[in-house]
């Protein structure tokens, strides 16, 4: 049976905090200092049992009178200032909209399965060819000559998981969590966090010798925060995000997104996460979403990428051009901007092989993959420049980003992502 499950936040964690919302709720609150790889948030909370993330302040909770949560945000003396019903996250790629589509519409069957298989199509028996062809994003970021590699610099990547049998990164350390009930971290049917993980920390593929990820030399962590079919919710996003402070990784990764609608205000809750997250020196950066159809309609930026204290991606293609899919920051009144843009159309990256196919590689297009081209280019510069912020890397990729002419702010904020030679 699904719960009505809430992510409050308080304004401090005292000891006499914890013990009045004990006694108010009839809950026993658990800190996330005693979770374990053993000892697991879901494991915990029920309308009996909350969990509280030490880094964040906030607290999840099953089942609680929502009502009595309202009359907590009028009563002065309570420790609760803000309250949020948990939301659907999923994939921010572009064959997730087609899933969905698939599930919901079966008139278009046919149609969809079309531009499924346009999607994914490659040309056959060509790999050299089809990796130099689609290796357009290093180019567009100014990969070229750099020095850097991201080395020493920690990526958490949240999303399906990861791959670790994939060729490429054999031999590889990589350190990960699982925060989906009965699935692993280091295995990965959807693809899309290995996809992603490949963009970031990747570096060439293993049969061609082409180059496609970015932070070759960086330290790849994983953040299980989607389930095998690409779908999670707001508090395994919170967990994670919590392991990923505590572990004082410098980047999070978040190639994922909640629709969100037309003058909506930015979640609390994820500004709240995403200066946290600034303040322990670790940078969040998130999809923007791809639920706009341009030029007929623009959509605009997806949670949790609408909060001032998260980074925005966008997406353009080789063309230099907004890719059709990619949000907007038309929220303008609520929050809700763009602040920098990646290649996230025909992208190619690590990915498990499916059915029995021999190809570790996929070209997938979305704001998801714009994302890890940030997230992979910020690990060069905290290489380059360790003594900066979090705040000051944030500063320092946009100021070097660059105007794409005839692009509008709304769409891609400072401009593309750029190396610094």
């Amino acid at each position: 049976m699904k719960r009505n499950r809430y992510i409050v936040l308080l304004d401090n964690q005292h000891e006499s905090t914890i013990r009045s919302v004990e006694k108010e709720f009839a809950v026993s609150v658990t800190s996330s200092e005693l979770l374990s790889r053993d000892n697991r948030s879901f494991n915990i909370i029920d309308n009996s049992h909350a969990v509280l993330y030490k880094n964040l302040s906030m607290m999840v909770v099953d089942d609680v009178d929502e009502k009595q949560l309202s009359l907590s945000l009028t009563d002065k003396k309570s420790p609760i200032v803000y309250f949020e019903k948990e939301r659907d996250f999923y994939v921010a790629d572009e064959l997730s909209l087609i899933e969905e589509l698939k599930m919901d519409i079966d008139a278009l069957k046919n149609k969809i399965l079309e531009l499924e298989s346009t999607i994914r199509k490659k040309p056959a028996q060509q790999p050299s060819v089809s990796a130099t062809e689609l290796e357009w994003g290093l180019k567009a970021i100014g990969m070229g000559d750099t020095l850097f590699s991201g080395k020493g610099v920690n990526i958490c990547i949240l999303d399906t998981g990861f791959e670790i049998q994939h060729p490429d990164f054999a031999g590889r350390e990589i350190e990960g969590k699982s925060f989906i009930e009965g699935e692993d971290w280091d295995r990965d049917p959807n693809g899309h966090g290995t996809h992603c993980g490949g963009i970031a920390c990747g570096n060439v593929r293993n049969d061609t010798g082409k180059r496609y990820g970015i932070a070759k030399d960086s330290n790849l962590k994983i953040g299980k925060v989607l389930s095998d079919k690409g779908k999670g919710s707001t508090s395994s996003i919170v967990d994670a995000i919590d392991w990923a402070i505590t572990k004082q990784f410098r980047i999070i990764s978040l190639s994922l997104a909640a629709p969100a609608k037309l003058n909506e205000k930015p979640s609390i809750l994820f500004e709240t996460i995403g200066k946290k997250a600034l303040d322990n020196n670790s940078l969040l950066i998130a999809a923007a979403g791809n639920d706009s159809n341009r030029p007929a309609s623009l959509a605009p930026v997806s949670v949790p990428a609408n909060s001032l204290s998260i980074m925005a991606v966008a997406a353009i293609d080789k063309e230099m051009q907004i890719a059709r899919f990619s949000n907007a920051g038309i929220n303008a009144a609520t929050g809700g901007n763009i602040d920098i843009c990646a290649p996230g159309v025909n992208i190619l990256s690590a990915y498990p092989q499916k059915n029995g196919s021999s190809d570790n590689y996929e070209s997938l297009s979305g704001t998801s993959m714009a994302t890890p081209f940030v997230s992979g280019v910020a690990a060069l510069y905290m290489e380059q420049f360790p003594n900066l912020t979090a705040r000051e890397i944030w500063g320092l990729l946009e100021n070097n980003a660059k105007p794409i002419e005839k692009l509008k702010y709304r769409d891609i904020g400072k401009g593309l992502i750029q190396v610094i030679k």
